[in-house]
């Protein structure tokens, strides 16, 4: 079991939520809260510092923006940048946030090892969460059981990834058309690229470009 976990929430009331549960539930001996990111970090670095670190993180997704400037402002950065400073480290991400296309990206891109839809029966499932990736295993609450194992009609491909990146770049698409010829990109023609960005847009149920741009960097594409 878990030694020293981290909790990172910006709505106080649910994260004092998870400490009491951790402290009444499990044999963690120690459970630090912080309500940002970035007061995260410095104590995650200070728990290093002093040799005594943390082994397990649970964060929320998302934090309401208010007065104080923040480096780090959701729980995606958080995950990526605690572990690549220690790549050991086992992280819950506990949120609202339930798009399969979401959830399936943080387990790829940011290597997370559990995630919990938060809910009724959410603390329930967090501590199961948490004895499941204690024995070295993948956790995903039962609000998205299944969805991990079967194939998806929409696939990201490596082509609507640098076609995202382009439009980021503020390109239009004939220029990513002329672009794409350039790099010998297939397929190039504008129609074929708008083609793709319908779909796109019907899959991320994008209104216009700019939200699909926005989605993109979102889930990490771009």
């Amino acid at each position: 079991m878990f030694q020293k976990v981290l909790v990172v929430e910006d709505l106080d009331s649910i994260g004092f939520g998870i400490a009491q549960m951790l402290k009444q539930e499990t044999a963690i001996k120690e459970v630090q809260q912080s309500l940002y990111c970035d007061d995260a970090v410095i104590k995650f670095l200070r728990a290093q510092r002093d040799n005594t670190p943390f082994d397990l993180l649970i964060t929320d997704l998302s934090f309401k923006a208010d007065h104080r400037e923040s480096k780090i402002n959701s729980g995606d950065e958080l995950v990526k940048k605690l572990k690549l400073i220690q790549p050991g480290l086992k992280a819950v991400v506990y949120s609202v946030e339930d798009r399969s296309i979401k959830v399936k990206s943080l387990f790829n891109n940011h290597k997370i090892d559990g995630y919990v839809v938060k809910g009724r029966k959410g603390f329930k499932y967090l501590l199961e969460a948490i004895h499941t990736i204690s024995k070295d295993e993948t956790y995903t609450s039962p609000d998205l059981s299944g969805f991990m194992s079967r194939k998806e009609v929409f696939e990201i491909e490596d082509y609507d990834i640098e076609l995202l990146k382009q439009l980021s770049n503020g390109l239009n698409q004939k220029e990513i058309a002329s672009l794409f010829q350039k790099k010998n990109i297939q397929p190039s023609g504008i129609s074929s690229i708008e083609k793709r960005l319908n779909l796109l847009k019907l899959e991320l149920n994008a209104k216009n470009v700019i939200q699909l741009v926005a989605m993109g960097k979102d889930l990490g594409w771009v």
